[in-house]
Formats: structure tokens, C-alpha cells, sequence
């Protein structure tokens, strides 16, 4: 079989929602054609939707040396590296006890990596915003959030930890006084 034709065949599972198959016969294109970035490209796509993001990040930066002149493959590959910070800060932020300052510091640092990388990763806005609250930076904790809820403006979660943070931040130069 030809790889052109394990491609229709992943479309297929695609349409049919069965993206692990999808993936199958993505590798099995790769395999026949591993030169082929666009294959490599789509391949990562279907390894993101199923969260598999280390897969993903592998075959997206493949394609991305093998087509350096495509935009479309960097600036997924730059959304895949986006959330993998975000995942990072995540476990970071979230791995028992309470973080300390430095631990938040670098954070912020990564997270800050990730929106310059992607700067549609509401993800990433939104653990910012908690970091640098975390820290008493309430300025940029609701710049932060305000980025949040103007990617994703039907979460009314975003709203609410908006609102929590103008209170922390009253409350905070209230008790400094």
C-alpha cells in the first residue's frame, strides 16, 4: 500500500472518530514516506486530540525540521510546547504542600515562555494569574486573568476568580495600612 493511501485510510478513522486507528495508519504512512512532514504534521494533530502530547511535541518537531519554511508546522509545534509548560507548571504548582516563592518564580518564568510561545494557551493565563496571586502581584495576576477571559469569554469560572482576586488585592492593601 502506498502512503498516500494509510493517509485516507487515517481520515477515515478520523470521520469515523477513532483516532487511535487514525494514528496507526498515520505511523504506517511515516513509515512508508519518513521524509514526508506532512504526514509527520498530521500525525501530531491526532496525537494531540487524543492526549498524547509527548507524541505529539516528537512529530511536530520532526516536521518542523523537515519543512522549516512551514508556519502552519511551527506554530503548532509552538502551541504543543505552550501547553507542556503549562503542563509542567501544573504539576509544579499542584505537587503537595505549598509551592515556595522560587518555586513560583520559575513558574511564572515558564509560564511566561509559554504564552510568548502561544499566546492563545488560556491555560497558561490562568495558572499565571494564580501564581502571581500567590506571590501578592495582584496587577499582574489580573492582567493575567483578563487575558484568560478574553480568549475564552463563556467561562464564567474566569469571572469569578477576576472578582476573587480584586477582593485578595483590596484586602491586601487594606492590611498594609
Amino acid at each position: 500500500m502506498k502512503a498516500e493511501e494509510y493517509v485516507q485510510k487515517a481520515y477515515f478513522s478520523i470521520l469515523s472518530n477513532d483516532f487511535e486507528e487514525a494514528i496507526r495508519w498515520f505511523e504506517q504512512a511515516i513509515a512508508a514516506e519518513p521524509d514526508n512532514a506532512d504526514y509527520r504534521y498530521r500525525c501530531s494533530i491526532t496525537y494531540a486530540r487524543s492526549g498524547r502530547l509527548d507524541q505529539a511535541l516528537e512529530h511536530a518537531k520532526l516536521a518542523v525540521r523537515l519543512a522549516p519554511g512551514q508556519d502552519e508546522y511551527k506554530l503548532h509545534l509552538n502551541s504543543l510546547e505552550a501547553k507542556r509548560l503549562a503542563g509542567e507548571v501544573r504539576k509544579m504548582l499542584s505537587g503537595g504542600g505549598t509551592p515556595e516563592d522560587q518555586t513560583r518564580a520559575k513558574a511564572i518564568n515558564m509560564l511566561h515562555e509559554a504564552v510568548k510561545l502561544d499566546p492563545l494557551c488560556a491555560d497558561a493565563y490562568v495558572l499565571l494569574a494564580l501564581a502571581h496571586s500567590e506571590l501578592k502581584q495582584f496587577d499582574e495576576a489580573l492582567a493575567a486573568v483578563g487575558e484568560a477571559i478574553d480568549l475564552l469569554p463563556q467561562e464564567g469560572q474566569l469571572i469569578e476568580l477576576q472578582l476573587e482576586l480584586l477582593e485578595r488585592k483590596k484586602n491586601y492593601r487594606d492590611s498594609q495600612k
